[in-house]
C-alpha cells in the first residue's frame, strides 16, 4: 500500500496517513511518539506525508470525525484511501461509513490486496470501464498516477468495456477509440463481447494475468452491505484490486482531456 501511496502523491498533492486509536489507549506523549515512528517509517520508503492520530470509541466513528474536522486552512481531504473490510461482523458499520463519506462528497478508494501476487510484474493495469463520468474518470486518473511511480512507469493501461453482442461492439469500439485519443493518459481500448457470459466470468478470464485491477462501485443505497459483499465475492481470486467510488459532481474531464 505504501508504494501505491507514493504513486498518488508524486508531485500531485498532499497526503495524510491517519490511524484511529481506541479512546483512552494513549496519552499525549505516547501519541506523539507513535506519530514520529510512523513518520520515520514513511520517510524511509520515500513517502512524504503528514501523520495524524486521533482517538475515538471505534475506527468508524474516528474515520468520519477525522474527515469532518481535518484540514489545513482551506485545504481539506478530497480523497480517502481505505483498506478492505475483512471482518464480517464489522461490515454493516463499514458500509455505513462508506455511505457517510460519499455523502460528504469525498472520493473513496478501497484497496484489496492479493497477498499471493502482490503487484505482480507491474506491467499491466486493467480499468473496467463504465463511462467517463464518475467512477470511470477517477479510475483513469488513478491509473495515470500509479504510472508516475518509477516502479510502474513501464505499465500499460487497458480500458476494458463489456458489451452484449457484436453489433453493440462496433459502435462501442468507435466511441472508446475516439475517447482514448482525447485523454492525457495513454490507454489501450479493449471491447469484450459477452455472448451470453456473465460479467464475472469475463472479468476473471480477462484480468487473471494483470497486475492491478480497477473496479467501480455503485452509489450507496439501501442494503449496501449485501451489495458490498457481492462486490467482494466478484473480486475474490483477482489480482490486487482497487474499488473506486467517485465523489458526486467531481469534474474529472478537466483533468483527463487536452481540450477541456
Amino acid at each position: 500500500m505504501i508504494e501505491l501511496a507514493t504513486a498518488f502523491t508524486h508531485n500531485r498533492g498532499l497526503i495524510t496517513v491517519s490511524s484511529v486509536l481506541p479512546s483512552g489507549s494513549r496519552d499525549t506523549a505516547q501519541q506523539t511518539k507513535l506519530e514520529a515512528t510512523i513518520r520515520d517509517y514513511l520517510e524511509k520508503r520515500g513517502v512524504q506525508a503528514l501523520v495524524r492520530l486521533i482517538t475515538a470509541p471505534d475506527p468508524f466513528v474516528g474515520a468520519e470525525n477525522l474527515v469532518e474536522i481535518y484540514g489545513l486552512g482551506p485545504l481539506v481531504p478530497n480523497t480517502i484511501v481505505l483498506g478492505d473490510s475483512e471482518e464480517p461482523s464489522h461490515r454493516d458499520r463499514y458500509c455505513d461509513m462508506i455511505a457517510n463519506l460519499h455523502q460528504a462528497k469525498r472520493n473513496l478508494i478501497i484497496f484489496r490486496e492479493n497477498a499471493d501476487k502482490g503487484f505482480g510484474k507491474r506491467r499491466r493495469i486493467d480499468v473496467w470501464w463504465g463511462g467517463l463520468q464518475a467512477n470511470g474518470g477517477l479510475m483513469l486518473i488513478l491509473a495515470y498516477l500509479v504510472r508516475t511511480s518509477s516502479q510502474w512507469q513501464n505499465a500499460q493501461v487497458y480500458l476494458k468495456l463489456v458489451v452484449p453482442d457484436r453489433t453493440a461492439a462496433e459502435s462501442a469500439e468507435a466511441n472508446i477509440a475516439s475517447l482514448v485519443k482525447q485523454l492525457r493518459i495513454g490507454a489501450i481500448p479493449e471491447v469484450l463481447v459477452a455472448d451470453g457470459q456473465s460479467f464475472n466470468e469475463i472479468l476473471h478470464e480477462s484480468s487473471q494475468d494483470t497486475d492491478l485491477v480497477f473496479l467501480g462501485m455503485a452509489t450507496p443505497r439501501e442494503n449496501y452491505t449485501d451489495y458490498y459483499e457481492q462486490l467482494q465475492a466478484r473480486a475474490a481470486g483477482l489480482p490486487t484490486t482497487i474499488f473506486v467510488l467517485a465523489a458526486p459532481d467531481f469534474a474529472f474531464e478537466e483533468v483527463l482531456t487536452d481540450n477541456a
